[in-house]
């Protein structure tokens, strides 16, 4: 739990909105549940759930990140769990009693959830979505970066309305200064980390190859003109791979290790064709 968001709790407490707070934390560890579902969906691994003043954030493996289809469908599970959670709540309103007012401060928090993330900035939802897209054309460093300059450009928006509000003697504003905040650190760390995702990815299969000494062996052929992504949805870890490069006559131009085919992936993206990377010629 990030001190900001327990500073706008004990705030929430000392102005007699509490209940509000724990409502919209409710929604938050809602909307981040299914993105944890998501992953374990497809045995993938999460570090930890930061819970931020502008919502929450799943650290998940890298190896989401080498696979923007999967990415794409992590993403979009928290808001449509918002959504999931209003038609329930819809659905389930004939036959319970709530005041009006507490009805519509939970469609309010919900709907404020999914549009909020489905804006197309990191480290938001819609953000991961936006990677996801661009990683396939510009690679996965120049899709992040992208992604994350937006996220700077809303965070300066939202503190600038925060403080436009606080000068306004309207003590919500700081929130708004403390969300806008928040999301301009971790956009930053976003961009940062791009660097670094990669990195992480060679050391623990590096790693691993020391540690077992063995590992049993994977090859795949694809022709010049196949792309970098059409060979990466023929990668079935655990095993190690190498890849072999013919031309459209069938002879041999080079092959490929998986580590040399992960680093294409992030410096080109999914698109580029495996002929065009330097390989270890025959």
């Amino acid at each position: 739990m990030n001190p900001f968001f327990i500073l706008i709790l004990v705030l929430a407490a000392v102005y007699g909105k509490l209940v509000e707070a724990l409502v919209l934390l409710g929604v938050v560890l809602w909307h981040e549940s299914f993105h944890i579902l998501m992953v374990k969906a497809y045995r993938l691994h999460v570090s930890e759930v930061e819970l931020l003043p502008c919502g929450g954030v799943a650290r998940i493996d890298a190896l989401l990140q080498l696979n923007p289809e999967i990415e794409w469908f992590v993403a979009i599970a928290g808001p449509l769990s918002n959504g999931l959670l209003l038609f329930l709540a819809y659905a389930l309103l004939p036959y319970v009693q709530v005041e009006p007012s507490w009805f519509e401060f939970f469609v309010q928090a919900n709907l404020g959830m999914a549009v909020f993330n489905l804006l197309p900035a990191l480290p938001l939802d819609g953000g991961r979505v936006l990677r996801a897209f661009l990683a396939k054309r510009r690679g996965f460093k120049d899709a992040t970066r992208v992604a994350a300059r937006l996220g700077q450009v809303l965070a300066i928006a939202l503190a600038g309305w925060g403080v436009y509000l606080v000068a306004l003697t309207r003590l919500q504003g700081l929130l708004h200064v403390f969300s806008g905040l928040m999301l301009f650190l971790v956009a930053m760390q976003e961009m940062k980390n791009a660097s670094y995702v990669f990195m992480r990815y060679l050391t623990s299969k590096r790693q691993e190859l020391r540690l077992k000494r063995v590992l049993v062996a994977r090859e795949i052929v694809a022709t010049e003109e196949a792309s970098l992504g059409e060979v990466l949805r023929h990668v079935q870890p655990p095993h190690y791979h190498l890849i072999w490069i013919i031309d459209l006559e069938g002879g041999i131009i080079g092959f490929l290790d998986e580590l040399e085919l992960i680093g294409a992936l992030f410096e080109h993206g999914l698109s580029h064709k495996v002929g065009a990377v330097k390989a270890h010629r025959i």
